[in-house]
C-alpha cells in the first residue's frame, strides 16, 4: 500500500499594516523619551521626558527675585568727537554740465582712501596696483580697539578738491570707489 502523504496547509495569519505601524510609532516615542531623561536630566531643560518626571513632583513655591544690580554704563568712545574734528568723509560728486572752480579751503587738505585691509599683503597688492595706473600711494597703519590692526591704501594729499575729484576719476576707470575725505593739515598721517 501506497502511502499518501498529506500536505497540511499551514494557515498564515496575516496581521494588519497598521498594527506595525502603531507599535514601530509606539517604539520610537518610548526610545525617545528615554533619550531625552538620560541626557536632560537635572539640567533643568524641557522635553518629553521633563514633561513625565514633573507630574510626580510636588508644586515648588515661586522664587522672589532679587532686583538685578546696575549694569555698568556703556564706555563712552570718543571716535565719534574726535574724528569729525579731524577727518570728515565728503559726499560724491555729481558731475556738472561745465566744471565749477572750488576755491581751496585754508588750513585743509583732501585726501582719497582707495581702501582699509586687515593684511599688510592686500594692502601692498593695492598699493602696486595703483602704482601700475600711475598713481602714487601710501600705507597707514592703524589699530582699531577690538578689531586689531589695519592698513589703509590712501592717495594724497590735494591742496583742493578739483585735484581729488580728477584722481577719483581716475581711480573710478580703474574699477575703484574711493572715500573722499578732508582731513585739517598737519593730520594726513
Amino acid at each position: 500500500m501506497a502511502r499518501r502523504r498529506r500536505s497540511f496547509s499551514v494557515r498564515r495569519f496575516r496581521k494588519p499594516g497598521w498594527l506595525f505601524l502603531l507599535v514601530g510609532i509606539g517604539i520610537g516615542v518610548a526610545g525617545v523619551m528615554l533619550w531625552q531623561m538620560y541626557s536632560h536630566r537635572g539640567d533643568g531643560r524641557s522635553g518629553l521626558g521633563n514633561l513625565f518626571s514633573s507630574i510626580n513632583k510636588p508644586a515648588e513655591k515661586p522664587v522672589k527675585k532679587e532686583p538685578e544690580p546696575a549694569k555698568p554704563p556703556k564706555p563712552k568712545f570718543d571716535f565719534y568727537t574726535i574724528l569729525p574734528e579731524t577727518e570728515t568723509v565728503l559726499p560724491e560728486r555729481r558731475a556738472r554740465a561745465k566744471p565749477v572752480q572750488a576755491k581751496p579751503e585754508e588750513g585743509v587738505s583732501y585726501i582719497l582712501q582707495a581702501g582699509s585691509f586687515a593684511g599688510f599683503e592686500e594692502a601692498d597688492n593695492m598699493k602696486a596696483r595703483l602704482a601700475l595706473g600711475g598713481l602714487v600711494a601710501h600705507i597707514q597703519k592703524i589699530t582699531i580697539e577690538g578689531k586689531g590692526e589695519y592698513h589703509r591704501v590712501r592717495l594724497g594729499p590735494y591742496e583742493n578738491i578739483d585735484q581729488l575729484d580728477a584722481t577719483a576719476a581716475q581711480l573710478q576707470k580703474m574699477g575703484i570707489k574711493a572715500i573722499r575725505l578732508k582731513v585739517k593739515k598737519g593730520e594726513t598721517g
